[in-house]
């Protein structure tokens, strides 16, 4: 079932539509722990914390939204929008810093490949990992 979470995990995407996929792929997920971090509906949030009460002082620093699960349906929907709103805020930052990180990698590789056109494999491949190591972050 680790398969489920690691898509529940892919999917927090920019498009709305992914998280109610991730709800649903909650819901589905056999452990309680996996299910209060990636459930999207209140309903199920309080129905698990009605179940599993001890998960929540555990898990709340993983998901400060479970704190609101005791304030009330209400409270606790205007969190997972605020929640689902910050994650795609998250996901678009990211991908502008791989945008970024592509485009300087765009501007330089013409010197690149001049300087790996005629190199033997093993060089050509020495060049571009270095090029890359200078050009690229590590963890965008």
């Amino acid at each position: 079932m680790r398969d489920v979470t690691i898509l529940a995990q892919i999917k927090k995407t920019n498009r709305e539509k992914d998280y109610a996929v991730i709800g649903e792929l909650a819901r589905i997920m056999h452990e309680p722990r996996d299910q209060f971090l990636y459930s999207h509906s209140a309903r199920d949030l309080i129905e698990l914390s009605h179940a599993h009460p001890q998960l929540i002082p555990e898990l709340a620093p993983l998901r400060p939204l479970l704190n609101e699960i005791s304030t009330g349906r209400a409270r606790l929907e205007e969190g997972l929008d605020a929640e689902r709103r910050a994650l795609i805020h998250a996901n678009e930052e990211r991908l502008a810093r791989y945008r970024e990180a592509a485009q300087r990698w765009a501007a330089d590789w013409p010197e690149i490949e001049r300087k790996i056109g005629d190199s033997p494999l093993r060089r050509a491949h020495e060049i571009v990992v270095g090029r890359a190591l200078e050009l690229l972050p590590f963890a965008p």
